[in-house]
């Protein structure tokens, strides 16, 4: 003789909490990849350094990154570059020499 409710539970398994909760889980992880996608493809790409002058420097709280571009990097590398070798050494790597105009 069968247990009493035994059929009912070979028809679905699952309650309707169990149910409840996958379909909690499955929003969840669909939502989540939704959101990551839309994160990674609305990411500005990285700016080219071609025609800077990046370097670390060493600042108060740590380090500092100088970013310079074009005519920021012209003037940088005149006015910086005879003050400390690394900032001239930077400046010489991308063809602004201490002093130059261009």
């Amino acid at each position: 003789m069968p247990v009493e409710g035994h059929e009912q539970r070979l028809v679905s398994p699952l309650g309707p909490r169990d149910k409840r909760f996958l379909v909690a889980i499955t929003c969840a992880l669909v939502l989540g990849v939704g959101v990551s996608v839309y994160a990674y493809a609305s990411h500005a790409p990285a700016p080219s350094n071609k025609g800077c002058v990046v370097m670390t420097v060493p600042s108060t709280i740590g380090g500092a990154v100088l970013r310079n571009c074009g005519t920021a990097a012209q003037n940088f590398c005149r006015a910086q570059a005879k003050l400390n070798d690394g900032i001239a050494a930077a400046c010489r790597r991308q063809g602004f020499a201490p002093g130059s105009t261009g």
